[in-house]
């Protein structure tokens, strides 16, 4: 069976991220892994201090696994559920798990706008996303309903033929209508997308805007697409756009579920 691994530190957002994921297991007939990393908090002081036992710590997470599980069920049926509570790095940690139980993907929560960066596309995420090949889906907390019926390719002209079979996998299971959408800064930077998984008969989009988050904001909304998929490479403009600071505004502002499928 998949399984759609989650991560979790309790938070509302968490708990949105969770229920969407869970709805999600259900259309695609996929488990959930219920993941809390924590860390031993030390005093810095002088002499560094434990504030609190490595048991204790241990105690709260399964506590607290135990809480979303059975709050999870009260709410959906028919998903198989599985929690892990460990000890550790949370990025080191997400991809050990996604190495030996190889989930059809992660799925974390955002965040509202002030907190996008620290989140999405802040150290954690970011890290998991750039060195996993598992593809991360970030749930914004503003939305609280599991909706794919219009899924969106960002694409910069290139494929990697490598996510052809996952992404054409996900589309046909969840029966999303495709499109693909190119955004260039100016007519003579437009790319031909026509070849790029064309036997899903995808809807076909080209836009010149020098304004990346802008334009994709307005397409999203023109479109009542439901997830955008970005495939960050190096050199791309994607990855520019994605991983530079210089983007704050789109990564604050995001406001739909993205997925995303790094290199690794």
């Amino acid at each position: 069976m998949k399984k759609i691994l989650v991560a979790t530190d309790f938070s509302p957002s968490a708990d949105n991220a969770i229920h969407y994921a869970a709805r999600m297991a259900q259309q695609i007939n996929a488990g959930l892994i219920l993941l809390h990393v924590y860390q031993i908090p030390i005093s810095m002081s002088d002499v560094p201090v434990l504030m609190v036992s490595a048991e204790e710590l241990k105690n709260n997470a399964e506590t607290g696994l135990k809480k979303t599980e059975e709050a999870l069920r009260a709410k959906i049926s028919g998903v198989e559920i599985e929690t892990i509570s460990r000890l550790g790095d949370v990025v080191g940690e997400i991809n050990e798990i996604c190495e030996k139980q190889q989930p059809f993907a992660v799925i974390v929560g955002k965040r509202g706008a002030s907190g996008v960066e620290q989140f999405l596309f802040g150290s954690t995420a970011l890290s998991v996303i750039r060195s996993s090949r598992t593809p991360v889906i970030t749930v914004p907390d503003t939305i609280h309903e599991f909706k794919l019926q219009q899924v969106a390719l960002a694409s910069d002209g290139n494929f990697p033929e490598e996510h052809e079979g996952w992404i054409r996998n996900f589309l046909l299971e969840t029966r999303a209508q495709f499109h693909i959408v190119h955004i260039s800064g100016t007519n003579a930077d437009k790319k031909d997308i026509s070849h790029i998984l064309s036997d899903l008969r995808p809807e076909i989009h080209s836009i010149t805007s020098e304004d990346f988050s802008e334009a994709i904001d307005a397409f999203m909304n023109n479109n009542q697409v439901d997830m955008l998929i970005v495939l960050p490479h190096k050199h791309s403009m994607i990855e520019r756009l994605l991983f530079k600071t210089h983007t704050a505004e789109l990564i604050k502002n995001i406001s739909f579920p993205v997925l995303t499928i790094g290199e690794g």
